[in-house]
């Protein structure tokens, strides 16, 4: 067995290079939410739960910065013909610069009116710094792309997490000393940093050089007009709910939930890394529409995925509570009963969560584009409807249904290049339902518990409203 394991995972085939790339960006992931669980465990006993709530803003802030700006430089590298060609990265490097520069002025314009607008001085400070962690991420090398584009993630995985363990190391440090949400921010700045000093120096692939050619510019922003716009409604899509919450629960109770949301996306992220590193160059060199082995070949990888990523969520919908209570001290656990309901509601978003990436690996971007804003029209409105008349739980439900509502949509634009799985989507919906009862049976009071939550965090919101600032 050793030995047939050994003979797959050799070799320079593309079979292997998938298999390898599975595996390592298993290993990678697994490693690094270890790290960020156990700094996340250390953090929380320095420093207060709304510095968390203020970093959960930061955090959302800074990516939404990066997803609404988005021109798809990276992808567009990954599936052009001329992806590999000197002039052509470093095109791509020159405009990626430009871009987060564009940023980082954003983020210090923008100060003062995100500050007033959550009333929290404070944050005017702390968008300085998120300016500054932009910018020095427009500085990473295209080999990040380069090395994604052939499945080569070995130095990659290793790259991020010398990244992400230097990042724990200076927040641990200046959190013991200083006991400040200011510990957190530099911690980010730190990790960005070295990610853009080790992706020169770590991987292989043609050195980045500023240099400009008009047809290769316009070959990616051809391919990035749509994704400028879609980008930007993906993130929303994914974070609507702690945008919303941001204003709706009070900083202690939006802490509370990014622990839980720490947990329960962890299926998700890791989805999303196995979907960009592995299947989505897997749709670009095998396409469904090319043949039935392609077919084969591409359902036996999602059912894999899927298959784990669900048992992930599941295990942690039966045990979130027990988690909660076992590793935090007792003013964090009303994370407990937030993670159990937000594992089981994943659950029909995660089953689809690969199809999207089928029409960029055609280069169907004003198609992805358009189902991305149906997506954000769907989801926002159900978010906004269950948040203003059930509060958190209505907020939570709203993903879910909105998964089924879109399902219909998205098997119609994917089935010209016959992508769709009914067999894989079937299982796992089936097993989502048994799922969700058995979580509810052994947790019945979790829902409750969100119930209350509901009530309490937007009353914390009216109280703190005519109190004093945290940041004064």
């Amino acid at each position: 067995m050793l030995g047939v394991i050994r003979t797959k995972l050799s070799g320079d085939g593309l079979g292997a290079r998938v298999m390898r790339g599975s595996a390592l960006t298993f290993m990678g992931f697994g490693t690094s939410q270890f790290l960020r669980l156990g700094s996340n465990l250390i953090l929380t006993r320095l420093l207060f739960p709304e510095a968390f709530g203020l970093m959960a803003i930061v955090t959302l802030f800074m990516t939404g910065l990066q997803m609404i700006s988005d021109i798809g430089l990276a992808t567009c590298i990954v599936r052009s013909k001329r992806g590999d060609e000197p002039v052509f990265l470093n095109t791509a490097w020159t405009l990626q610069i430009i871009r987060h520069t564009v940023l980082a002025l954003i983020c210090c314009a923008v100060a003062g009116p995100v500050a007033d607008f959550y009333d929290e001085p404070i944050l005017h400070g702390l968008m300085y710094g998120i300016a500054l962690s932009v910018f020095v991420m427009g500085l990473r090398s295209t080999r990040i792309a380069t090395a994604n584009k052939k499945i080569l993630l070995g130095r990659l995985t290793l790259m991020d997490l010398s990244s992400q363990l230097l990042m724990i190391l200076t927040m641990v440090v200046l959190a013991l000393v200083w006991e400040s949400v200011w510990a957190l921010m530099i911690g980010m700045i730190v990790s960005n940093l070295s990610t853009a000093i080790l992706s020169h120096i770590m991987l292989p692939g043609h050195p980045s050089r500023l240099q400009f050619e008009r047809a290769a510019f316009l070959e990616q922003f051809h391919f990035g007009k749509y994704l400028f716009v879609s980008s930007g409604v993906t993130f929303v899509v994914e974070n609507g709910d702690r945008i919303l919450l941001s204003k709706f629960l009070s900083l202690a109770y939006l802490g509370f939930y990014n622990i839980a949301f720490f947990f329960a996306s962890v299926p998700m992220t890791l989805m999303g890394s196995f979907v960009s590193r592995v299947v989505f160059p897997l749709y670009s060199a095998r396409p469904p529409a090319e043949s039935a082995a392609n077919r084969r070949a591409i359902s036996k990888t999602r059912f894999g995925l899927t298959g784990g990523m669900f048992t992930l969520l599941f295990v942690l919908g039966l045990m979130g509570q027990w988690l909660t209570d076992l590793l935090y001290t007792e003013e964090y656990q009303d994370s407990g009963p937030i993670l159990v309901l937000l594992a089981v509601f994943l659950m029909p978003s995660l089953i689809i969560h690969s199809y999207p990436n089928l029409l960029l690996s055609v280069g169907k971007s004003k198609t992805y584009m358009g189902f991305q804003v149906f997506r954000l029209v769907m989801q926002v409105t159900l978010l906004v409807f269950g948040l203003t008349q059930f509060g958190l739980i209505g907020a939570m439900i709203a993903q879910p249904i909105a998964a089924l509502l879109i399902y219909p949509v998205l098997i119609y634009l994917i089935r010209p290049y016959r992508g769709e799985d009914f067999l894989h989507d079937s299982v796992f919906s089936a097993l989502a339902v048994i799922c969700t009862a058995i979580v509810f049976w052994v947790n019945g009071d979790a829902l409750d518990r969100v119930l209350a939550i509901s009530v309490e965090g937007a009353a914390e919101v009216t109280v703190q409203s005519s109190a004093t600032p945290l940041g004064e």
